[in-house]
């Protein structure tokens, strides 16, 4: 698509997991800023209502059917939202996680959240860096957590494995792709009031209790606070920003 009051083409921007909670909001913030919104997730007819929600706004937002865990999948919708937009920006949003006790992960459990929460980044991160690195120019945005930092507060071995392998893998690559215009970043989350946030709790009152306790600002973060550091780290603003891991946590770390 061409903006008709510039000679360069309409950024577009590709968010996994885009359909509800942070990744929604994210899309939102991005459409906001005049790109072409990408909502990719698993669950299609979700992402079709939140595009047609955004479209209503005045966003230009097309969904988009994709599994992270198949790599095929992911080279193929890279390529078609680039086909449609050139990628700008990319955020590997989609993530699963769930609390149990280390003693009884399975291997199957195991591997079904490194192949959402590591594999998938990693190849949505290969894919979209190979379109955008002929452009010399791309941000790439991946969803940490203050689980790279700490371990969480409930039994969740690998999940916070699996982000503390995010964080590098986006130091690494940022390192690696710096030298064809390519950078990478990510934004970790402290608690944000989420759906998943809440279903892995039993106790809505034990999490207002955490907030207050654990987090110096003394309340639960918003996916539009974390959709603000996305926009920023993935916008011209941060243009000599790659390989940082920006922690939006209400103090939790300090």
């Amino acid at each position: 698509m061409i903006d008709p009051h510039t000679s360069d083409p309409t950024p577009g921007a590709l968010i996994t997991g885009g359909a509800r909670g942070i990744g929604l909001a994210i899309a939102a913030r991005l459409g906001r800023r005049g790109d072409i919104v990408f909502l990719a997730d698993v669950d299609i007819e979700a992402a079709t209502r939140a595009a047609r929600g955004l479209e209503a706004q005045g966003m230009a937002v097309q969904p988009l059917e994709l599994d992270v865990t198949n790599v095929d999948a992911v080279r193929q919708v890279v390529l078609e939202a680039d086909a449609k937009a050139p990628l700008a920006t990319a955020v590997n949003n989609a993530g699963v996680g769930w609390v149990m006790p280390l003693l009884d992960v399975t291997p199957e459990r195991f591997d079904a959240l490194m192949d959402v929460n590591l594999r998938g980044v990693f190849f949505l991160l290969q894919a979209a860096a190979q379109v955008m690195a002929p452009r010399r120019r791309g941000a790439i945005v991946n969803l940490a957590s203050t689980s790279a930092f700490t371990a969480s507060t409930t039994p969740m071995v690998p999940y916070d494995t699996s982000k503390g392998a995010v964080r590098m893998l986006t130091v690494a690559a940022a390192r690696e792709l710096a030298g064809s215009g390519v950078r990478v970043n990510a934004v970790a989350p402290g608690t944000v009031d989420t759906d998943l946030t809440r279903s892995l709790s039993s106790d809505p009152e034990m999490l207002e209790g955490l907030a207050r306790s654990h987090i110096p600002l003394g309340r639960l973060g918003s996916p539009e606070e974390i959709a603000a550091a996305v926009d920023f780290l993935s916008s011209d603003d941060a243009s000599y920003i790659t390989g940082h891991v920006l922690v939006v946590d209400g103090g939790w770390l300090t």
